[in-house]
């Protein structure tokens, strides 16, 4: 089944979509006010919308529950995993490493993982996951419509052992990062360099 663009609803919102481009921000630290299965439902409808030329529909997402036997399961593989790799054979910075890392899982109010589907060549493979990033920079941007705000990572807890095995998705997809959504405790500020810089105008 598929919906027609034509019979979407869009949430209502003061926010503009250039509001919420120039106030994204991807942050660390979240309050503990927890995230509504509705509110994750709105972000994951706008994430379907992302640009899709050949309509492969190649996103999966795989949300956490906060306080679920999943989500505890991530974070002490995340312990195990980030405690053998800290390189400082310090015990107690092995620790620290470790015991943030778990944290990290545990205390999101909204965890998921962001996977893109293997295409019938590279070409569409690398579409697919240019799909999948702009799916979730949609999500992204509804968060900001949401008062919420998003931390985006492509690290370490992407590359937990057998983590796909773990979450039901298959081996061959790509990684597109896990995304943690909540209403952040500072809002960050930060720059970039002005369009004037990066662009060429040709005749």
């Amino acid at each position: 089944m598929r919906i027609n663009s034509n019979d979407v609803v869009a949430p209502a919102s003061s926010v503009s979509v250039y509001d919420a481009i120039f106030r994204r921000r991807n942050v660390k630290e979240f309050t503990g006010e927890p995230i509504s299965d509705e509110t994750l439902e709105r972000l994951f409808s706008t994430a379907v919308w992302a640009p899709n030329h050949r309509l492969t529909e190649p996103t999966r997402f795989f949300a956490i529950r906060k306080d679920s036997p999943m989500r505890h399961k991530i974070a002490e593989v995340a312990w195990q995993t980030t405690y053998d790799g800290v390189a400082n054979p310090n015990p107690a910075q092995k620790q620290r490493s470790a015991d943030a890392s778990k944290e990290r899982v545990l205390n999101a109010p909204a965890m998921v993982y962001v996977y893109s589907l293997t295409g019938d060549n590279e070409e569409v493979t690398l579409e697919n996951y240019a799909t999948s990033c702009c799916a979730v920079q949609n999500m992204a941007l509804a968060s900001v419509a949401e008062g919420l705000y998003m931390d985006w990572s492509t690290g370490g807890l992407t590359k937990l052992p057998d983590l796909a095995q773990t979450l039901g998705a298959d081996e061959d997809w790509t990684m597109v990062g896990v995304v943690f959504i909540g209403k952040s405790t500072e809002v960050p500020n930060t720059e970039r360099m002005p369009h004037s810089e990066v662009v060429s105008w040709l005749e």
